[in-house]
């Protein structure tokens, strides 16, 4: 039960809480709840990322697995009797639907029976499936025109602030976003979801006139919760969107929006399993042609600076796994890309200097390289070899 104190005689640091600490995330479904903790409080608790006011703090936030209907409640041992301190009840309540029941356990219980009895299903269309480590998995695309699809994005969106950096929501009345949600279908439990933006490309006045458009679709958040991690979901959630847009004639390319580390690693190699069955690595070398490269990219709808990250991957592969190509011609190669991006800062300085600057940054993006490369293994072999690499073992996506 809390106390009133007065402020003026106790030290602020002792009312002074973590925020990253104090929330406390659980999914629950019926056979208990899994806690995790968020990555960032700051787009709700201050870029100081702490809340003063409370002694022994903390804020519990609940999903239901299926229906992810949210139950929030705070609890402390005292809070200060000062007319600054906020209310974390309507803090929090700006960033949740109006559906989240605040502190009555019992209520949310219920009302998620209710959602249930009354038939809930999920809120969309049904585009892909696949199976892993003997589970069932199903992606959704959600109508968030539609109320049902909408009330699924607001309970979903707070995770958005709390695990993507500079992460915030996005604007629903906006046509052009798409909501993708990732379902576990053996325990009717939400793992993760996807958000895209469809940027029409202006297609050629031929096809214009014809009403043909052309779209690039930008993957703006992509989350897979903490307590599903590690499973290889997220590469699997992201190619199968990936062959989902790949064989719509509307798409013409897919880009991500300020991919961070992690992401840009599960998407390198996603990507090269993906090519692993599609390309012929056979033509990839560091004498490739340009319209080779570009008539290549635009038919798997890659982005040029992720094409070209696939290619050197695929060479600095090849180098350690086949005698197709030489040491030098693959840091060449690479070199080449280096300079152009980065050429008028290198065209200030002398000879030198300039080479050892691009030596040094080859051989960072070449650890880098082989560190994303890990144990993947890719269709290719020394010539004499009898087996073939990539079917020795299966390609692992992260």
């Amino acid at each position: 039960m809390s106390t009133s104190i007065s402020a003026a005689s106790l030290q602020p640091e002792q009312w002074t809480t973590s925020a990253n600490e104090a929330v406390k995330l659980f999914v629950t479904d019926a056979t208990g709840a899994i806690n995790f903790s968020p990555t960032f409080t700051y787009p709700i608790f201050g870029d100081a990322e702490t809340i003063y006011g409370y002694k022994d703090l903390v804020i519990f936030l609940c999903f239901d697995h299926f229906t992810f209907k949210p139950f929030f409640n705070v609890k402390y041992s005292a809070k200060l009797d000062d007319p600054d301190i906020v209310d974390l009840e309507q803090v929090l309540r700006k960033f949740l639907p109006e559906s989240a029941i605040y502190k009555d356990e019992s209520k949310w219980a219920d009302s998620i029976q209710e959602e249930k009895e009354a038939g809930y299903t999920i809120p969309g269309e049904l585009i892909d499936s696949f199976e892993k480590d003997d589970s069932a998995y199903e992606i959704y695309k959600i109508n968030v025109k539609d109320a049902s699809g909408l009330e699924l994005h607001k309970r979903l969106q707070i995770l958005v602030l709390l695990f993507i950096e500079a992460g915030s929501y996005i604007d629903t009345s906006d046509e052009l976003w798409d909501l993708y949600v990732l379902y576990n279908k053996d325990s009717s439990s939400i793992v993760g979801f996807a958000t895209a933006y469809n940027y029409w490309k202006y297609p050629g006045s031929v096809k214009f006139d014809d009403n043909k458009r052309e779209i690039r679709k930008k993957i703006s958040q992509f989350i897979i919760l903490p307590i599903y991690q590690g499973k290889g979901l997220g590469g699997a959630l992201y190619s199968h969107l990936f062959d989902v847009w790949h064989k719509d004639e509307e798409v013409v390319e897919v880009v991500v929006e300020d991919p961070n580390e992690s992401f840009d690693d599960m998407r390198d190699r996603a990507d090269l399993s993906r090519l692993n069955k599609v390309l012929e690595f056979s033509k990839v070398t560091p004498k490739v042609e340009s319209s080779w490269v570009e008539e290549t990219r635009k038919s798997l709808k890659l982005e040029k600076r992720q094409f070209s990250r696939l290619l050197e991957l695929i060479l600095l592969y090849k180098l350690k796994h086949s005698n197709e190509v030489t040491k030098k011609d693959v840091r060449l190669f690479i070199k080449k890309r280096l300079y152009n991006k980065n050429k008028e800062g290198l065209s200030a300085l002398d000879e030198n200097t300039k080479k050892d600057k691009l030596q040094t940054a080859y051989e960072a993006l070449e650890d880098d390289y082989y560190r994303i490369l890990g144990d993947l293994r890719l269709s290719i072999k020394r010539a004499g070899d009898n087996q073939n690499n990539g079917n020795s073992k299966k390609a692992k996506v992260a």
